[in-house]
Parts: C-alpha cells; sequence; structure tokens
C-alpha cells in the first residue's frame, strides 16, 4: 500500500490521472490538505495579478477535487480525511479495484442517502 501526496498546481489533474491509473488496491493518495468546503470556495479576481498563482492552485483544486468524487461515485475510490489540526484535514482517496467486494459502510450510507 503506496502513500502519494499530489502537489496541487499546474498539471495536478495529468498526475492525478496517472497515479489513478498507475495505483494498486489499497494505495492512497492526499489530493488536498486544510478545509477543502472553504478552498474551493475562494474567489480570485481576474484583475488580481498579484493573486495569479493562488488562482490558478484553486482553480486545479477545483478540478481535482471535483475528479476525485467523480470517480469515488463511480466506486473506483474510497474517500476518507484526517483531521491534522483546528481546521486542518488530509483528505485520502484510497484506489479500489475490487469492484465485486461488498460495499463499504460508508457506500451503503451514500446510496441510502442518494435513494432517499
Amino acid at each position: 500500500m503506496a502513500r502519494t501526496v499530489l502537489e496541487v498546481g499546474p498539471g495536478a489533474l495529468s498526475e492525478y490521472y496517472d497515479w489513478f491509473k498507475d495505483a494498486a488496491n489499497g494505495d492512497v493518495l492526499v489530493y488536498w490538505q486544510g478545509d477543502l468546503q472553504f478552498d474551493r470556495q475562494v474567489a480570485v479576481p481576474d484583475s488580481d495579478v498579484l493573486r495569479a498563482a493562488e488562482r490558478t492552485r484553486i482553480r486545479a483544486l477545483n478540478f481535482v477535487a471535483d475528479r476525485v468524487l467523480a470517480d469515488a461515485k463511480l466506486r473506483h475510490l474510497h474517500l476518507t480525511q484526517a483531521r491534522v489540526g483546528t481546521n486542518i484535514f488530509e483528505y485520502r482517496a484510497t484506489r479500489r479495484r475490487d469492484f465485486d467486494a461488498k460495499p463499504t459502510v460508508s457506500d451503503i450510507r451514500n446510496d441510502n442517502l442518494v435513494s432517499a
């Protein structure tokens, strides 16, 4: 079981796809560290030239987070998080390659939420 930390920035989505393609069952990708719900909502105006790198990083984060969530809904990934500090979490995606396995508790819970 390998653990990889994704550096979110230009090219992060491509790096995610490379990890996704090569990851074995149980391999873990840390795709963000912070407060994902808050961090995804940061808005940097296009006119703010001094924060262009931050704007690029937030856009890359949104692309990666959307793709990770889509792959999790397809049951290719299992998503977890761990508290690192106050309002700081490590967001993890664990590769699932055993599609015939019994669903996890969170899969059942999510299926019930969708069907409700």
